[in-house]
């Protein structure tokens, strides 16, 4: 059972260094006492401050209504709960007056701490709830809630961050490590590059076999042109898990932008030939045959772009690849033939090689999140069980 919860802001420095150059000003959104950050001051769109309306609930008040959902969520009402939080939570914070935050802070921390005190592992699902929230508030758009957005992430992040620290064990490093692994998914696909790398290398921290964390980290730095970054992170990767065909194209593509061709090429070529997924198989065909044709091996290219057109008969980039060294061959007949079959071909579908590599994907997350949910929800009981006992230990290390 656990004595005192102590609530800490873990260090962001080196995340937001590593990606200055490319995101400037990020690392000081925020003094170092706010743990939340990111907040802005709303208006609607006749461009006045929005003020708030209403009648102030008291901290007793809203930790009553934080008890209730919590109850809700143990009982299996994911929506219910999540929404009455989203509800709650909007209704004691504004964007004008971002000190409202720690009033809502200060009642969510005292409930957590009784359950808390009373079985760590209630943490596990409570994280999950402020998850859920997260996610929703993305969904809904954060206009007008840029507080409580950030408020939802940081309770998730140390929530995961607290119970590993307070268990220790190797079970709450794989729990915790897949919370932010799946909260930096969601900032990744809202374009929040240095707050998904800081979930990603916390993640990884606590599990150097998390190859979803470190794929997102990698990632993040390569869209930032942090390319050296980007291939150390994936060498990680590659150690933990040696088949990770994504793993190995990334890591490809990116020793192909620091000069190191031969290591690309050697990669680049297995998985040409490879049973991956498609669009691993085609972009590797792809960065291969540009590889070939930058050096002037011209009949290596067309080997490796004849297969791929035969391996994927609709897809008119390797026409195109394959028209343009066979017109640089001096073979403009063959190239020309060749292009008017790419006329007759229908457009590529957005589930094109490219594409898939430039977009975040669900199923980068796929795992993380089903194992979560498991875990989440074989704790409910206890939950439960923690709310219909309250302990009333002090709130000693609580931070208002």
């Amino acid at each position: 059972m656990m004595s005192m919860l102590c609530w800490k802001t873990p260090a962001r420095v080196a995340v937001a260094v590593a990606l200055v150059c490319a995101a400037p000003g990020a690392a000081a959104q925020a003094p170092p006492d706010d743990p939340f950050g990111g907040a802005v001051t709303a208006t609607d769109v006749s461009g006045q401050v929005k003020r708030p309306t209403g009648r102030q609930a008291d901290l007793d008040e809203i930790q009553s209504r934080y008890r209730k959902i919590l109850a809700a969520w143990a009982e299996g009402q994911t929506a219910v709960a999540a929404v009455d939080l989203m509800a709650l939570e909007t209704s004691v914070v504004f964007d004008e007056d971002p000190t409202t935050r720690k009033r809502l802070l200060k009642a969510e921390q005292a409930v957590i701490h009784e359950v808390g005190a009373a079985n760590l592992e209630t943490l596990v699902p409570i994280a999950m709830l402020h998850h859920e929230s997260y996610r929703r508030y993305l969904l809904a758009g954060a206009r007008g809630h840029a507080v409580v957005l950030g408020h939802a992430r940081a309770m998730t992040r140390d929530l995961a961050i607290l119970y590993h620290e307070q268990s220790g064990s190797e079970g709450a490093a794989l729990v915790s490590s897949r919370i932010l692994t799946s909260l930096g998914g969601l900032l990744q696909q809202a374009a929040q590059q240095v707050p998904a790398a800081e979930m990603f290398q916390l993640a990884a921290g606590m599990d150097p076999r998390n190859t979803a964390a470190m794929l997102g980290l990698a990632t993040v730095f390569e869209k930032n042109a942090r390319y050296e970054a980007s291939v150390e992170t994936l060498r990680l990767l590659m150690a933990a898990d040696p088949d990770h065909a994504e793993g190995k194209l990334r890591l490809a593509v990116n020793l192909h932008r620091l000069g190191q061709t031969p290591e690309a090429s050697t990669l680049l070529q297995g998985l040409a030939g490879s049973s991956a997924d498609d669009w691993i198989v085609a972009l590797a065909a792809q960065e291969l045959a540009g590889i070939h044709r930058e050096k002037g091996n011209l009949d290596a290219a067309r080997q490796v772009l004849e297969a791929a057109v035969e391996r994927f008969p609709n897809d008119p980039r390797f026409y195109v690849q394959l028209a343009s060294v066979l017109d640089r061959a001096g073979q403009s007949r063959s190239a020309q033939d060749l292009m008017d079959k790419v006329v007759a071909l229908k457009a590529a579908p957005e589930t094109a090689a490219r594409f898939l590599y430039n977009t975040v994907r669900d199923e980068t997350f796929v795992a993380a999140r089903r194992f979560l949910d498991e875990n989440a929800r074989s704790r409910l009981a206890v939950l439960a069980q923690a709310l219909d006992t309250p302990n009333k230990a002090s709130m000693t290390g609580v931070a208002g």
